[in-house]
């Protein structure tokens, strides 16, 4: 891949997070992908590299996930490579509504640093949540709706919607089945407000 394809793509480039974003992102997504000892030598890279705040938020993070899952003991396996200057803890234990806390977060702060208006995210994750007035003009922050989290008035609005298409139709179908309610969008879009 040339520079200039690299140039078009709509990467966030490293200069533009802030110490405060990286110190929520990395946790979280190390939360994300350390769940076994075989991912151990990522953490460990990730730990090398992080200063003081970096390390404490990676603690605070391990802590709040051990509070809340019951953690993992500190037994590694016989075939694991314990590095001296490594991550001084055992993988995260998979928690699945930790998990969609996490990644709710996840996008939230990427919509963020994208300069999404929440209008915007509502499009993204279903387009069929816009009203008519909204869709004329998608990059006017204007929403008709005050309450995008009320579950029954976004039903209404998408299943009355003309709109002729959807962005996640498959997990908002299996959501609506096992959940009764959107969850991811209703996830990402709360964590959205807490981040405003």
């Amino acid at each position: 891949m040339g520079y200039f394809h690299l140039k078009q793509l709509p990467i966030i480039p490293p200069e533009r997070y802030r110490k405060n974003e990286l110190n929520n992102i990395v946790p979280w997504a190390l939360e994300l992908t350390f769940t076994s000892w075989d991912i151990k030598p990522f953490a460990d890279d990730i730990w090398r590299d992080a200063d003081e705040s970096l390390r404490n938020a990676i603690r605070q993070q391990w802590e709040e996930n051990r509070s809340t899952t019951g953690g993992h003991r500190l037994d590694s396996p016989t075939w694991a490579e314990i590095a001296d200057d490594g991550i001084p803890f055992p993988p995260f234990k998979w928690d699945e509504e930790r998990r969609a806390l996490l990644r709710a977060r996840l996008d939230a702060c990427y919509a963020k640093l994208y300069s999404l208006s929440r209008k915007q995210l509502r499009y993204i994750l279903d387009p069929k949540d816009l009203t008519e007035k909204e869709l004329e003009d998608i990059l006017d922050p204007f929403e008709e709706i005050s309450d995008p989290l009320d579950e029954s008035a976004y039903l209404k609005r998408s299943n009355s919607s003309t709109f002729p298409g959807e962005t996640f139709r498959v997990l908002r179908k299996k959501e609506l089945k096992f959940f009764g309610e959107y969850r991811t969008r209703h996830l990402i879009l709360e964590a959205f407000e807490r981040l405003t």
